[in-house]
C-alpha cells in the first residue's frame, strides 16, 4: 500500500500539463443560488442520487485511486469540467445531497472484479441503506437516472451486421427496466415514495471515442434502444401511479433538455457538439497536442461521451423545472437560470 501511495504521488507530481482548475471558474454551482423560491413547500430537505456517469460525483475517481478521472483534467474526478447537475441542484434548492452513482453503472451488476470498483444500481441501493435508514422518507426525495451503459456497453448483443435486432433488444430493454422497477420496489420498501426517474438522453448519434477499442452499437441501434427504453420508464411511472397511488413519482425529462441543445444550439450558447474540450481518455491521456480547446463552455461535451458543466447547469434547470411541475418546489425562476446557465 505504501508503494502504490508513493506511486500515486509521484505520479502527480510528476504531470505537465493544463489543469482544469485554470480553466474553469471556483463555485460555478453558487450563480443558482437564490434560483428557488420556496424548496421545501413539500418537506423536502434532502436528495439521493443513484445512476452512472453523468451523475457521478467522483465515486469512481475515487474508487480508482484517481488513475481513471484524474483531477487535472476531470473536475473533483467528476466526468465534466465543472460541477454536475447534482452540485447545481444542491445550490438552487438548499437540501443536503448524498450521491451514491458511479460512472460505467449499469442497472444490473458487474463481473468481478468491475464490481470492486464500479457499483450497478443494486449495489448502490445496497451502498446507501446506512445512510437511508436515518431519513426521513417523508423528507427525502430519490433520483434515479441510469440506463446508457446497458446499452452501450452491451452493443454487439443487440445487433447483427450493424442493424438492431429487434426481438434481442427488446428483451434486453426489459431487462434494464425491470432492474429498475425493482430498486423502485425495494426503495418504497424503505419507506421512500418521492421518487424522480430520469429519461436516457439520446445515445443515438453519440461522439465516438477513436482510441476505443471497445465494441459500440450502430446509431441506428442506439436509436432503438434510447426510445423503447423511455418509452419503458414512462410506463413504469404510470404503472406505479395506479398501483400505489401514495406514490410521488415523476419525470426528470432528461431526454427532453439534450434534445432542445441539438435541435438549437446556439439558443443555449453552445458552438460545438461534434467534437470534445478534451480530447483523450478517462485515465488523462491526450491524443494530440496537451491542451484543452479554447472555449470550453461552448463545446457541449468535455470528453467523447460527457457533457460539460454549462450542459449539466441545463440538466439541473430541467430537475428542476420538473420538480416544480411535481409540485415539490415553488417559485423555480426558470427563464434567470436558463440564462444563468448560458453565462457560464
Amino acid at each position: 500500500m505504501k508503494r502504490l501511495l508513493a506511486l500515486l504521488l509521484l505520479t502527480a507530481c510528476a504531470y505537465k500539463g493544463p489543469r482544469v482548475e485554470d480553466i474553469t471558474p471556483p463555485n460555478l454551482e453558487a450563480r443558482l443560488l437564490q434560483s428557488v423560491d420556496n424548496p421545501k413547500i413539500a418537506g423536502i430537505t434532502h436528495l439521493i442520487v443513484f445512476g452512472d456517469s453523468l451523475s457521478d460525483p467522483g465515486n469512481l475517481s475515487s474508487n480508482t485511486f484517481h488513475f481513471v478521472l484524474p483531477h487535472e483534467i476531470f473536475y473533483k474526478g467528476r466526468f465534466s469540467n465543472g460541477p454536475i447537475w447534482a452540485d447545481y441542484v444542491r445550490a438552487a434548492s438548499g437540501w443536503k445531497l448524498d450521491n451514491f452513482a458511479v460512472g460505467g453503472a449499469q442497472t444490473h451488476t458487474a463481473v468481478f472484479p468491475e464490481r470492486l470498483v464500479i457499483r450497478s444500481f443494486e449495489e448502490q441501493i445496497e451502498d446507501s441503506k446506512n445512510t437511508l435508514k436515518d431519513l426521513n422518507p417523508y423528507s427525502t426525495l430519490i433520483t434515479i437516472w441510469i440506463g446508457p451503459n446497458d446499452y452501450l456497453r452491451n452493443g454487439s448483443e443487440y445487433e447483427e451486421r450493424k442493424l438492431p435486432n429487434v426481438k434481442v433488444l427488446e428483451g434486453g430493454v426489459k431487462r434494464s427496466l425491470l432492474e429498475i422497477r425493482k430498486g423502485i420496489l425495494e426503495l418504497q420498501k424503505l419507506g421512500f415514495k418521492k421518487i424522480a426517474l430520469g429519461t436516457m438522453p439520446e445515445l443515438g448519434g453519440i461522439n465516438r471515442n477513436p482510441q476505443d477499442r471497445g465494441y459500440t452499437a450502430s446509431d441506428k441501434t442506439l436509436f432503438m434502444a434510447t426510445r423503447f427504453h423511455n418509452e419503458g420508464i414512462y410506463k413504469i411511472i404510470s404503472d406505479l401511479h395506479q398501483s400505489n397511488p401514495d406514490i410521488k413519482i415523476y419525470a426528470y425529462r432528461a431526454y427532453d433538455i439534450n434534445k432542445a441543445t441539438y435541435e438549437n444550439p446556439k439558443a443555449y450558447a453552445f458552438t460545438r457538439l461534434d467534437t470534445p474540450c478534451f480530447q483523450g481518455s478517462l485515465g488523462g491521456e491526450f491524443y494530440g497536442p496537451k491542451e484543452f480547446c479554447k472555449d470550453p463552455m461552448g463545446y457541449k461535451f468535455w470528453e467523447y461521451l460527457h457533457p460539460n458543466t454549462r450542459m449539466h447547469c441545463f440538466y439541473a434547470t430541467q430537475f428542476l423545472t420538473d420538480a416544480s411541475e411535481a409540485g415539490l418546489i415553488a417559485g423555480f425562476h426558470k427563464d434567470k437560470t436558463l440564462e444563468t446557465c448560458k453565462s457560464l
